[in-house]
């Protein structure tokens, strides 16, 4: 008799025990999840509103950092402009962001304070 009240007594600590040994990586998982998939989660869902919402004529930044500008939109990939003339072709996932046009529209060529550093002083 003794001896069914102890096994009956020790169920409930083990079961205690489960649980607490089991909450840090319920708790690690939680933070896990609060730090590192859910903001990457947005972070891929505004990405991928981006890349659906190319048009030809916007100016974009690559991944790589090249500046171009979109001539044309397939389902996968875009063709780029980088300079006059020069195109190239890459994937819709490498572009990594739109550019807004500044307030000035005055092109870069035609800016007073362009190319002063290569005339000659004097």
């Amino acid at each position: 008799m003794q001896g069914l009240i102890n096994l009956a007594a020790d169920a409930p600590q083990g079961e205690g025990s489960i649980i607490g040994m089991l909450l840090p990586f319920v708790l690690i998982l939680l933070v896990f999840w609060l730090l590192f998939w859910r903001p990457n989660q947005k972070r891929r869902q505004q990405e991928m509103q981006m890349q659906t919402s190319l048009v030809p004529g916007v100016e974009v930044m690559t991944k790589a950092g090249i500046f171009a500008t979109i001539v044309e939109i397939h389902d996968q990939d875009v063709l780029l402009e980088i300079a006059p003339g020069t195109r190239i072709r890459m994937l819709k996932a490498g572009v990594g962001e739109v550019i807004t046009p500044a307030a000035d529209d005055t092109p870069v060529e035609d800016r007073p304070d362009f190319g002063d550093d290569d005339k000659p002083k004097g």
